[in-house]
Order: C-alpha cells, then structure tokens, then sequence
C-alpha cells in the first residue's frame, strides 16, 4: 500500500537513454511507466537518505532545531526555512547563500 501526501510531481521529459532505461524497467516489471518512475525516485531517495539527513542534522544545529522539525519545516514551508538559513547565515560567504537564494 503506498500513502500519498504532498503535491504531485510534474517532471520534463528525460534525456533519451534514460527514458529507454525507465521504458526498460517498466517493461520488465510489467508497470506503466509513471509507476516505475516514482518507484525509482522512492529508491534514490531512501538510498540517499542518511546524506540527506546529515545534511538537515547539520543546519538545524545551527539553528538549535531538532533534525525532524527542520525536515518538517523544509517539506511544509520552504521559504520559512530558506528564511531562517539566510538570518543564521548572514556573515558567510557568498556561496554559502547563493545555496539558499
């Protein structure tokens, strides 16, 4: 059973190969190749997970928030959080915000 929240994805059309790779997939899977893609997104994202999460571990301490509020933060209110990476990081260097802008 798959849980279903957030807003849909609208994605541009992949380069050739891998559309043919997805095409591949969904064929051998027997899928369409909608499912298959969110299938493969699902997988990268659970692959990149602990990357991920070192990440959004290290800025909330910065700003003193639990990992889980920020991540929260970050999916329900992107500008809030871009907001308050950009008060916390007012002094760095300008590639640190262009990170956030």
């Amino acid at each position: 059973m798959r849980f279903e929240t957030g807003n849909p994805l609208q994605l541009p059309p992949l380069p050739p190969y891998e559309s043919a790779l997805l095409a591949s997939l969904a064929f051998f899977r027997k899928q369409e190749p909608t499912t298959q893609a969110l299938n493969c997104l699902t997988m990268y994202l659970r692959q990149s997970e602990s990357r991920v999460m070192g990440e959004i571990r290290f800025y909330a301490r910065l700003l003193q928030m639990e990992p889980e509020a920020l991540l929260q933060l970050i999916a329900q209110d992107p500008d809030q959080a871009e907001q308050l990476l950009k008060n916390y990081l007012p002094g760095s260097s300008p590639d640190a915000i262009q990170a956030f802008d």
